[in-house]
């Protein structure tokens, strides 16, 4: 799998992909936010702050 199987298949953008497993028959990819185009979806600025992360 490839960043860009990532967006023309699922429309994911601003991710790097990382990793592919299969644990109890559900399929994990793994993703790492592009923090370069990461931007605020109101106003499109890069001055946020990012809060939580899933791991």
């Amino acid at each position: 799998m490839s960043t860009s199987l990532l967006y023309h298949a699922f429309g994911i953008v601003g991710y790097f992909y990382q990793s592919t497993c299969f644990i109890a028959g559900v399929i994990v990819v793994a993703t790492q936010a592009d923090h370069w185009r990461l931007r605020c979806p109101v106003c499109k600025s890069r001055e946020i702050h990012c809060r939580g992360k899933v791991g």
